[in-house]
């Protein structure tokens, strides 16, 4: 059995990822959304970046978590 997820949120996600051990046959696939996409993509790009040698944008922490609070 394939149970196929869209836009779900965590807890639901959790209670299904738990019936996996009642029905081992049980797959899950998970869509992300658009922003999820983006953001994946987005970490994606300065992870290339850091293995390239390439600058990350930010000089600390606290500004890299200023800048996605901004966002």
């Amino acid at each position: 059995m394939t149970i196929m997820l869209k836009n779900v949120d965590f807890e639901t996600l959790q209670v299904l990822e738990s019936l996996k051990g009642l029905k081992k046959d049980l797959e899950i696939e998970k869509i992300p959304n658009d922003e999820t996409l983006e953001a994946m993509r987005e970490c994606e790009e300065i992870l290339s970046d850091i293995k390239a040698g390439k600058r990350v944008p930010y000089n600390s922490w606290s500004e890299a978590k200023e800048a996605l609070l901004r966002d």
